[in-house]
């Protein structure tokens, strides 16, 4: 949390509502039960707009029920779903570290290997369905990936959402593949690899060396791996060996866990998104009445 909150937020929410996280494009607030917003950081407005339209692409094309239900899209806030937490803090409980740097001294516990291949097939599921759309989701790592009441897991956060064979800038490794410079199934399953590891380690790939990672996962120096189901797929995506997104669904399909995974398209409640749509308008009208004051005229007048 920022020292100094209300110097770049609108009273409500820094006064009012629980701050969850702050990101690229916007931070994020718990504003009512069910309810997350993203407001809006300044000078993000074309990146913050570029995610308002995957969220109305997705929202118009069936999707699979591995991504977060948007309620409401404003040009400067977006209500969404909130879920329980994020797989990135789950995996930060599962191990005991230093709270400031966030050193980990010890992993105390891993998840059960049927989760983790429920998981895997759910991402892989949501992946190969972007790819249906020629977009990939472009900053896959743990915390753009929650957790719901039942464990399921769905996607969030598509600010970085691109087209398959656009320029990819280069995230840092493990979440982005130093060989690899256009957006596509090479660059998704990488990812998809390290977090399999963070995962069935409980830490990242080289999470203890820094700027030397970019060099070793250059030159294919991975981390020690078994030979169980897992590692033979982490070690897989790290060779990009799954030609397309759909490839890498359908070995997952195969993995321990996979009949408890959630991967049948169903229908939208219309009922419970128009009931959370009123909310987040009444929300706007009387406890975050004041959301808009502060906003630069672009933004304003879009």
């Amino acid at each position: 949390m920022p020292d100094r909150l209300d110097q770049v937020l609108p009273y409500s929410l820094f006064n009012k509502c629980k701050f969850i996280s702050v990101g690229a494009t916007g931070w994020v607030f718990e504003v009512s039960p069910g309810i997350a917003l993203k407001y809006l950081c300044t000078d993000r407005q074309n990146e913050f707009r570029h995610e308002m339209s995957i969220y109305e692409l997705i929202e118009k094309s069936s999707p699979p029920p591995h991504f977060i239900q948007s309620f409401l899209r404003l040009p400067y806030a977006h209500f969404m779903q909130r879920l329980p937490t994020s797989l990135d803090h789950r995996l930060r409980d599962n191990r005991r570290q230093d709270p400031k740097t966030l050193k980990c001294y010890e992993v105390l516990r891993l998840e059960p290997t049927d989760k983790i291949g429920r998981w895997a097939v759910e991402l892989s599921h949501a992946l190969a369905w972007l790819e249906t759309l020629g977009l990939v989701q472009g900053d896959l790592r743990p915390s753009n990936l929650l957790l719901d009441s039942d464990d399921h897991l769905k996607l969030v956060d598509f600010d970085g959402c691109a087209k398959i064979g656009d320029r990819d800038p280069g995230l840092p490794p493990p979440w982005s593949s130093p060989r690899h410079f256009y957006y596509g199934a090479e660059t998704e399953q990488f990812a998809f690899g390290s977090i399999l590891y963070n995962i069935t380690r409980g830490i990242e790939p080289y999470e203890e060396l820094g700027p030397e990672t970019i060099t070793l996962f250059r030159n294919r120096e991975f981390p020690e791996l078994s030979d169980s189901q897992l590692d033979v797929l982490t070690f897989r995506c790290w060779m990009t060996e799954f030609t397309t997104l759909a490839d890498l669904a359908t070995y997952c399909a195969t993995l321990e866990g996979a009949g408890s995974a959630v991967t049948a398209n169903v229908p939208n409640d219309d009922e419970y998104t128009k009931k959370m749509k009123k909310t987040c308008e009444e929300l706007l009208c009387t406890k975050l009445s004041d959301l808009g004051d502060e906003l630069p005229e672009d933004v304003k007048g879009v």
